[in-house]
């Protein structure tokens, strides 16, 4: 039967056309791209006067495919990604497609005119391969293609975690029959193998099943491309979700060299992450929402006011249009606010002194276990614009490197917030009101995640020069997860905010929070 069945699909995959999607099988083996005349239609790669192009078709996208190499006398003369031009001077090359060694790539012979485009016709075939667990959550296993005609290594693939961004690449080999193993593993393995037929002109979508702990296969076969992970392909977007609640309570009662106390609070987080990317349009955003309490009562005293410990809503929407592969414009908006009002507690009597903006001292007596308000709700609301250019520097497995460079504005409204400005000499504690301040200027950001094995750090650095002024605004922030399950991690957030036109010390935030994660 299953001899009859690859049979079947042989035939079905070598009859198809060079350039049209496959006809037989299609709902399995159907490309991802259009077709190739719409592809090709729809590049506006410019070819200058008395220069040609070749075209090659992609399966998928150019961004998961390894890019063409056109070679010229066995030297290599250019270079370019599926479904765009490639602009060469009229003359004879070949064309080299493929994700292995290049003695085992596809290669075609084409004859460039001035002026003309060829089109490359595709006899060749694309992979994909989605790593899942046994609960189908897809993660980032590895393993090897071995070539069944020779038993020559061909490849080493890796899956992709699409619950938190990733995209599954395609590899390009030429048609035949292939052994999927565990990788270092040999074509001679009697377990954790599984084989694939690759037709030419056709992309195989694959689910390999395969334990996180220990990378053993549990199974595998050609499935539908909407059954490839928890993300449906044909779908431009990616959402993912995270909350985070703790709830620390602690008592103790008669305990030999301890108190009677009571403390109880609440910290709960949520942030969601929104992509949306289809042909050269890029959209993200990001919302998250910090908040938190503690309330501290001890026996024989009165009970402390309640404290806030955590208070802080961020938004962030990123636009680009990618004019090349990996550089285009963007245009971003971002808003920082707290939601509560914030308050400082005495333990003991203190005299408070306040400078405000109009020049006015206000002297405060603040009693033992009371409240001072340093900012109302809503104070501060810091908003930002900006828009640039937007190049994606680097793009591996392991990391991805992002910088981002443009003009950008900033509307500072601290809305009477104070911040403690005190002098050691004088009796009192002294605060200041800080100023509301617009700025214009230039903006740079660096965004870069670093992946090893079950950590993932992620690093924001946000820096904005004022015309005129030399000393920079600078928001950092940081995450470093480990995952401990497929959907809880071990998070620890460290935020360090720099605002030398209100204060020259550095505001820092930490926290370490048990995160649940989710997707669609």
């Amino acid at each position: 039967m299953l001899v009859t069945a690859a049979c079947v699909l042989a035939a079905a995959g070598y009859g198809m056309t060079a350039t049209a999607q496959p006809s037989a099988m299609e709902a399995y083996y159907r490309w991802l791209a259009p077709p190739a005349a719409d592809q090709l239609a729809a590049d506006a790669t410019p070819v200058p006067t008395g220069q040609g192009a070749i075209f090659v078709p992609s399966l998928s996208d150019g961004a998961s495919e390894p890019e063409t190499l056109v070679f010229q006398n066995e030297r290599q003369v250019a270079f370019g990604p599926t479904g765009r031009r490639i602009v060469v001077p009229p003359g004879r090359y070949g064309v080299r497609v493929g994700s292995g060694p290049t003695r085992f790539m596809v290669t075609e012979e084409v004859t460039v005119t001035a002026g003309d485009t060829v089109m490359v016709a595709v006899r060749w075939g694309g992979l994909r391969v989605s790593v899942v667990d046994e609960n189908d959550i897809p993660h980032g296993g590895s393993y090897e293609l071995i070539r069944a005609s020779d038993r020559q290594p061909y490849a080493v693939g890796f899956g992709a975690d699409m619950l938190a961004g990733e995209q599954l690449s395609t590899t390009l080999m030429p048609a035949g029959l292939y052994r999927i193993v565990r990788r270092g593993a040999t074509f001679r393995a009697r377990t954790d193998f599984a084989t694939v037929l690759v037709p030419a002109g056709a992309l195989v979508h694959f689910k390999l099943v395969v334990d996180r702990a220990d990378g053993s296969f549990r199974g595998g076969g050609v499935v539908l491309p909407e059954e490839l992970g928890a993300v449906t392909e044909a779908s431009p977007w990616n959402r993912r979700y995270s909350v985070a609640v703790t709830l620390p309570f602690a008592s103790s009662r008669n305990v030999v060299g301890g108190t009677n106390q009571t403390s109880v609070g609440m910290e709960a987080f949520f942030d969601t992450y929104v992509t949306y990317q289809k042909g050269r349009n890029f959209l993200s955003g990001i919302f998250e929402i910090e908040e938190g309490f503690l309330r501290l009562d001890p026996e024989g005293t009165a009970a402390q006011p309640l404290q806030k410990t955590r208070d802080r809503i961020r938004a962030d929407v990123f636009y680009s249009r990618f004019l090349k592969p990996r550089l285009g414009p963007y245009a971003r908006f971002g808003l920082l606010m707290t939601a509560a009002p914030s308050e400082a507690l005495f333990t003991e009597d203190g005299e408070v002194v306040i400078r405000r903006l109009d020049g006015r001292i206000d002297d405060l007596f603040v009693p033992a276990n009371a409240n001072l308000e340093t900012s109302g709700a809503f104070a501060p609301v810091l908003l930002r614009q900006g828009f640039g250019l937007n190049a994606r520097l680097l793009r591996t497995r392991s990391v991805t490197l992002d910088l981002r460079s443009g003009l950008g504005l900033r509307q500072n409204r601290f809305n009477e917030a104070l911040f403690l400005d005190d002098d050691p000499a004088s009796g009192s504690l002294e605060y200041r009101e800080a100023p509301n301040f617009d700025q214009s200027g230039v903006e740079a950001t660096l965004v870069a995640s670093v992946r090893y094995r079950f950590l993932l750090l992620n690093t924001n650095l946000d820096l904005f020069g004022g015309f005129g002024v030399l000393d920079p605004t600078i928001d950092w922030r940081n995450t470093v997860s480990w995952r401990l399950t497929d959907g809880l991690s071990m998070d620890y957030i460290v935020d360090l905010l720099r605002l030398p036109r209100v204060r020259a010390e550095n505001q820092i935030t930490q926290s370490v929070l048990l995160r649940y994660s989710f997707g669609s």
